[in-house]
């Protein structure tokens, strides 16, 4: 079987590192800073989170609801006394192109526990510390190899995260200069 997440992490490298790149210029070590990185992270999770959602995410991964990671967000939001709105959802269609977004929205867990290291105690992290369960990353990917097994499946879940990690990039930008 072909590996589709492979093909995913190659395709969106460049994008990924930009991000990473766009993000790490919010100090998450003050106040204004985190509530920035909150902001930008809120407009566009919430937003493609949506879009997941109504192109039917639970006939892809069956544990969808729990993964979401919006809820989290909303609350350190309001604990920041900031109401993010979401951004234009990517409009998504079909499973691989539910897998391309699923790859980057999930994908963004791994850095979580570094990033909370440089967060003040005091501050809301409900969406930093929300875990994945055990082995969670790895059904993902297995799902996903198991649907991009087609070159039409693997440009379509291209595209699709693509789209992700661009609409992350705006949300991060707008924030930026908030």
């Amino acid at each position: 079987m072909r590996e589709g997440h492979r093909l995913l992490r190659e395709a969106t490298r460049e994008p990924h590192e930009r991000l990473d790149t766009l993000f790490g210029g919010f100090d998450l070590s003050t106040r204004e800073g985190y509530t920035r990185f909150i902001g930008a992270q809120a407009s566009a999770m919430i937003a493609v989170e949506a879009a997941i959602d109504a192109a039917g995410a639970g006939e892809v991964i069956d544990n969808w609801a729990e993964r979401r990671r919006g809820p989290a967000l909303r609350r350190d939001a309001a604990a920041l006394g900031i109401a993010p709105a979401p951004l234009d959802a990517p409009t998504l269609s079909g499973h691989a192109e539910i897998a391309g977004a699923l790859y980057v929205v999930e994908g963004s867990r791994h850095g979580a526990r570094f990033l909370r290291k440089q967060v003040p105690d005091a501050l809301p992290t409900a969406f930093l510390d929300s875990e994945q369960a055990p082995g969670s990353w790895a059904k993902l990917l297995d799902r996903i190899d198991a649907i991009l097994y087609q070159p039409e499946a693997e440009a379509a879940a291209t595209r699709s995260a693509l789209r992700v990690f661009d609409l992350f990039g705006q949300a991060g930008r707008l924030w930026m200069k908030a």
